[in-house]
């Protein structure tokens, strides 16, 4: 990874040329992704625009050849968020950014992608239907407004997925650049990210605040878990640096979030809010040297 970093920042034809190969490659999108990121971080964001314009083209050729519009919609808000990022050095202000963009996707994707969410939402009435068939008690409880509740469930999930691959590509840009111009510095960076009262207050309340103004709640709420358990993430890997544990509480932290999913992650959204007020890294002592 590191050598593609290096690789994409030899000049701005290296850079263009590796994020339009791995945006043109099917699943690897998020990669070009993050070469955008780490252009922009680095030399801003009239630089990132150049490379942006050549990965963009596959996008398209993906989202008009096959009514997939992801690709083009990371690249975007990779884009504008590492913009942010670079401007104001604040994580708070980007994921707000970012939040924000994912809202006005979330409100798009009936419009960029609607055969998807239709045929999405088609299969999983069906199934739901086939469930009503065996349990006749669940049968008589499903109506129209039901399925609509399924079609609102279904555009959130796209607008999170896009925020959450472009936060990561970011986060990826971001760890490149650290690596070859700052080693460690994303490390601490990263062990220190925590929302303030402030901004968490703000995204906990935007599902009862966005009705209001006419978006989505249901979507505007789970867009919100993409920052909140980013700083959950982001809380594990402080406190075990803190302490000095090693890697191998790290891999048993993720073991346990694959067999207690999605479990688990309520417990990191539950931890992730209470360190945005008390800020639990802040009271744990360091490990002896």
């Amino acid at each position: 990874m590191r050598e593609l970093a290096a690789f994409s920042m030899r000049g701005p034809r290296q850079a263009a040329i590796a994020a339009t190969i791995l945006t043109l490659i099917p699943m690897l999108f998020w990669l070009g992704a993050a070469i955008l990121a780490l252009v922009t971080l680095r030399q801003g964001l009239e630089k990132g625009l150049a490379v942006f314009v050549w990965a963009i083209i596959p996008a398209l050729g993906w989202w008009f050849g096959l009514q997939d519009p992801s690709a083009a919609v990371v690249l975007l808000t990779t884009w504008l968020m590492a913009g942010v990022l670079r401007s104001t050095v604040s994580w708070h202000g980007t994921m707000m950014a970012g939040f924000a963009l994912s809202a006005v996707a979330g409100a798009l994707v009936p419009v960029i992608m609607p055969e998807t969410v239709e045929m999405l939402t088609q299969v999983l009435s069906d199934l739901l239907l086939q469930m009503a068939e065996q349990s006749p008690e669940v049968g008589g409880t499903l109506g129209p407004e039901h399925f609509d509740q399924l079609k609102s469930l279904m555009v959130a999930s796209f607008a999170a997925s896009f925020y959450g691959m472009a936060i990561g590509a970011l986060c990826l840009g971001r760890s490149w650049q650290s690596a070859l111009y700052n080693p460690g510095g994303w490390r601490e960076e990263f062990h220190s990210l925590r929302l303030n009262p402030l901004t968490m207050a703000a995204l906990l309340l935007s599902s009862w605040v966005g009705p209001i103004i006419g978006i989505d709640g249901v979507m505007l709420a789970i867009c919100a878990t993409v920052p909140i358990l980013l700083c959950g993430f982001a809380l594990v890997h402080g406190l075990i640096g803190k302490k000095k544990l090693g890697g191998q509480w790290l891999f048993g932290f993720y073991v346990l979030v694959v067999i207690l999913f999605p479990t688990f992650l309520f417990v990191l959204y539950a931890l992730a809010i209470v360190d945005s007020i008390v800020d639990i890294r802040r009271r744990v002592q360091p490990a002896s040297e």
